[in-house]
């Protein structure tokens, strides 16, 4: 049964740069812009207690009195926060996750004096950290949802609430009705998952984005539904775009190929490139031409402080530099996803949006193409040539591959991933709508691949769906690319979509 959920640069152009001239360094193995993907997200965990001076019972604790006390629930929580920082030691985080070190706070109860506090000092505990700590999470007992509050109310971060009873939804209710971030999950898995989304947030904030195109304020021929609002695209998610033209980008190019160490470097990756194929219908000199593509766009990103690319097709096409130059940007976009950085054909802000947030949440290359949905057997066929070898997770190793051009005239690399390898697993296909306001999203299965050896847009994945014609229906308001990733994290979506507040459509 289908379930289908809602969920609630300013442009500044780039002038001509000068070109490079012979005797500089080859383009380092690294950008030193981070990758969307290795944004760095900082977690601060938090023990609390409760300690009272004297040993009673009373409407809220009892026991025997023996563990009452000061001295026996201080050893108490002693023990528990060493269990604690083990537990939290343990964790399956994300690489780019920092675990900030670990402490132990408690309320205290004077005797007969029914004001309960948290001391200063115990929040002084979190200043070392707090430039550092993207998210506290706080777990424990003796009323960790007041904890919480202090702990918003002092430094302003969003505060998960995990562990505890069910009354511990109290926390996020308490911390929001105040204007703060507050979340309540009672499993280490879901603290796990909003600790994704919020790398995936944070990475939105610092994304530019490479734009080579002639038509700043036009969407692409190819992409009527491309988001336009640029300064919307800034103020709501963070996400910059650095333009340049044909005219300044091809000139850089220009530069670019008449170095002779880059050129050495085109060559020998090139021949890596051939060396690790099951299969090429390439000569070396072709591959050399798309990889030159390929090392201008590190460069200018480089130069820039970009972290994503993307250019049009159409345009550029049309612009006739492919055909004199002998190259198509197909391996660009794949390499480029290969390293972590978001890259999409054809201007398509949607998906490359979209694109972005499944890169982050799955840490692994995405995949984009054009839609076909078999709306009767609920299938969805997707089409592009840019698929790359880190489709199974960014940290390797690299994937089977072979290599075949894109024109027939035999230029414009192209990678291509026999998709039926990944036959029964799951998918998540998305993208963003033309207001970046609305996010579609659905849960799918691999079926099989085609297309190892067409041209043009010939690399195929079809896909199950819950269902064809209702996903078709809604994809009327969102536009024709998909960015596809291997796993499943419409969760992460979802929680993404209440940190942003948008919109999240949801096929499951």
């Amino acid at each position: 049964m289908t379930r289908r959920t809602f969920m609630g640069t300013t442009a500044a152009a780039l002038g001509a740069a000068s070109a490079h001239g012979a005797g500089r360094s080859p383009v380092p193995e690294t950008f030193a812009s981070a990758s969307p993907v290795d944004t760095r997200l900082g977690v601060k965990f938090i023990y609390n207690g409760i300690i009272h001076e004297a040993a009673f019972e009373g409407s809220c604790r009892h026991g025997d009195l023996k563990g009452l006390g000061r001295e026996a629930e201080t050893a108490a929580l002693d023990k528990r926060f060493a269990r604690f920082a083990k537990e939290v030691g343990a964790l399956e985080l994300p690489p780019n996750v920092d675990i900030l070190k670990p402490v132990s706070m408690n309320l205290w109860v004077e005797k007969g004096n029914p004001e309960i506090v948290l001391e200063t000092k115990h929040l002084k505990k979190l200043a070392a950290d707090a430039d550092s700590a993207d998210l506290y999470v706080v777990t424990g007992g003796g009323l960790p949802q007041y904890t919480c509050l202090r702990i918003a109310e002092t430094y302003g971060k969003p505060v998960v609430l995990a562990r505890t009873a069910g009354w511990g939804l109290d926390a996020p209710a308490g911390l929001r009705r105040l204007g703060y971030e507050g979340y309540y999950e009672s499993e280490w898995d879901g603290v796990v998952r909003l600790i994704r989304a919020m790398s995936a947030r944070k990475a939105m904030g610092r994304t530019r984005i490479l734009n080579v195109t002639n038509f700043i304020d036009q969407v692409p021929k190819g992409v009527v539904s491309s988001i336009i609002d640029l300064d919307a695209l800034k103020s709501k998610y963070g996400v910059g775009l650095k333009f340049m033209n044909y005219d300044d980008f091809f000139r850089r190019m220009d530069g670019v190929s008449a170095d002779k160490e880059t050129r050495a470097q085109a060559q020998e990756l090139a021949g890596r490139l051939i060396a690790g194929a099951d299969s090429s219908n390439m000569t070396r000199e072709d591959m050399v031409n798309s990889l030159l593509f390929y090392l201008t766009v590190r460069r200018v990103m480089e130069e820039t402080g970009c972290n994503a690319f993307t250019i049009e097709c159409f345009e550029l096409c049309s612009s006739m530099q492919p055909w004199h130059r002998r190259f198509t940007p197909c391996l660009t976009h794949a390499l480029l996803k290969d390293e972590g950085y978001p890259s999409a054909c054809e201007k398509d802000l949607n998906a490359l949006l979209a694109m972005l947030v499944e890169m982050v949440l799955a840490r692994k290359a995405a995949y984009m193409g054009n839609p076909d949905i078999d709306v009767k057997e609920n299938i969805l066929t997707l089409h592009h040539s840019d698929a790359g070898r880190r489709l199974r997770g960014l940290a390797g190793p690299d994937s089977e591959y072979g290599i075949h051009s894109f024109t027939e005239s035999g230029f414009g690399a192209t990678l291509r991933y026999d998709f039926n390898r990944e036959a029964g697993e799951p998918v998540t296909v998305a993208r963003f709508d033309p207001t970046a306001t609305r996010l579609l999203a659905a849960r799918g299965t691999v079926i099989d691949g085609s297309g190892l050896e067409g041209y043009g847009c010939a690399q195929r994945v079809r896909i199950r769906l819950s269902d064809g014609a209702e996903f078709q229906r809604a994809q009327q308001d969102y536009g024709h690319h998909l960015a596809m990733v291997l796993g499943d994290v419409i969760a992460e979506i979802r929680d993404l979509a209440d940190m942003m507040k948008f919109k999240a459509e949801l096929f499951l």
